[in-house]
């Protein structure tokens, strides 16, 4: 009896501090979870990708300047004549046309007025933040799933546990009949050895029961804090309820969708790329030219700017894009094919699911029925044991009868939850 005192105490600094922790209050906690986070920002690095890219829209404007020291001045070989009208047919002069120091200030400024592709590639970024979206909302549906069942296997836990407690201390009082017979020379020997063979089963069974109830309990706190939660308020109804009104979406299917919106762009951005590109540059600045490094004097600056139209046509994109353009077509043809695949197993599954819970009801039905029935067997029989009129093993069978009637609807209130829950 004080073993089975001191496991009781035990349970306490898993569940005992000070407030209660329901379901609702659970999927509450999901914002805090790090899988959730690191979902979060991912959807916020794609969000800035496509920031980044609008932000090219506008002109890029920066400030280019240098100063160089020509060690040796390079010397250019002229035709003398343009410089000499009598000079002989051919010869030539040699020019320096540098100076020691070299400068320049000015500002630059680039702009791509024209990309056939950026429109598309807006549209691709688009599409990768809804990519981003989808797995954010499949996080948060694979999270409330898993810490829902986690949160139910601590409710059963719990359950196996106090009816182990529950078990061991009225097989207590059952072993205290025994030896009392026994004594009084009522009951055989054979008899009183079994009745304490089976107490220390009963100790066997709570050891067993408190191992699962704290790797349950350790398994939902990979889900939520329990440092200071004291009890679980919802109970098996009350998860099957949540279960319920959770809509489980098959986020594969709208993967694959967003995939066939990304092959059409792809293929779409190939054939935008035979279009001609425009681009600006433009300079406004300055050039110093000295054999002296004298930089404060002005007269040795000389104004230089200028405006660039720039225009590229793509020739041999036309030769080369026939391959890329078949490929994408076969990528959009076997993406439509999976599609199509995952729709009629999405809907295959649907029925499976609703035939599987329909049957899982109906078991749990029938197994509540028998636990009830085992309940008023066990009653019946530990009177008639009270009573001297059967024996210990009859009594240890309607107990064990007892026991596996609630396992059994444990189990299947579990699988029930388990079916509404997943996907598969």
């Amino acid at each position: 009896m004080r073993k089975i005192l001191f496991y009781m105490c035990c349970l306490m600094p898993v569940l005992g501090y000070t407030q209660s922790l329901s379901v609702e209050q659970l999927w509450a906690e999901m914002t805090k979870g790090n899988a959730y986070q690191q979902k979060q920002i991912e959807k916020s690095i794609k969000n800035e990708d496509l920031q980044e890219l609008r932000s090219n829209r506008i002109p890029v404007f920066y400030l280019d300047a240098n100063l160089q020291r020509n060690l040796i001045i390079p010397t250019t070989p002229v035709p003398a004549i343009a410089f000499d009208p009598t000079a002989a047919d051919g010869a030539i002069i040699p020019l320096k046309f540098a100076t020691k120091w070299s400068s320049k200030v000015g500002v630059q400024m680039e702009w791509d007025l024209f990309d056939p592709k950026r429109g598309i590639q807006e549209q691709q970024k688009r599409l990768d933040i809804d990519r981003a979206s989808i797995n954010l909302e499949k996080q948060v549906q694979e999270w409330k799933i898993d810490a829902t069942l986690a949160y139910a296997a601590v409710v059963l836990a719990t359950e196996q546990y106090a009816l182990a407690v529950e078990d061991s201390i009225s097989y207590q009082k059952i072993l205290t009949i025994v030896k009392k017979r026994y004594d009084e020379g009522r009951e055989g020997g054979t008899e009183y050895v079994q009745a304490q063979q089976e107490l220390e089963r009963r100790r066997i069974n709570l050891y067993e029961a408190w191992s699962v109830l704290v790797d349950s309990d350790l398994e939902l706190r990979r889900f939520v804090n329990l440092d200071s939660t004291k009890v679980l308020s919802s109970n098996m109804n009350d998860i099957g309820s949540f279960a319920h009104a959770l809509r489980v979406n098959n986020y594969e299917l709208e993967t694959l969708q967003l995939d066939q919106q990304m092959n059409e762009l792809q293929q779409r951005e190939l054939k935008k790329g035979l279009l001609p590109t425009v681009k600006v540059n433009a300079y406004l600045g300055e050039q110093f030219y000295s054999n002296e490094f004298r930089l404060d004097r002005g007269a040795d600056w000389f104004g230089n700017s200028f405006i660039n139209l720039a225009l590229r046509i793509p020739l041999s994109t036309y030769l080369s894009i026939q391959p890329s353009l078949r490929k994408s077509a076969l990528k959009q043809q076997l993406t439509e094919l999976q599609l199509v695949e995952e729709q009629y197993d999405d809907q295959i599954r649907g029925r499976q699911k609703a035939v599987k819970i329909e049957a899982a009801v109906k078991k749990l039905a029938s197994y509540q029925a028998i636990e009830k029935l085992s309940i008023e067997n066990k009653s019946i029989k530990e009177k008639e044991f009270e009573a001297g009129r059967i024996l210990l093993v009859e009594l240890l069978q309607s107990h064990a009868a007892f026991q596996q009637a609630k396992r059994e609807r444990w189990q299947a209130s579990y699988d029930l939850l388990k079916i509404s829950l997943k996907t598969e």
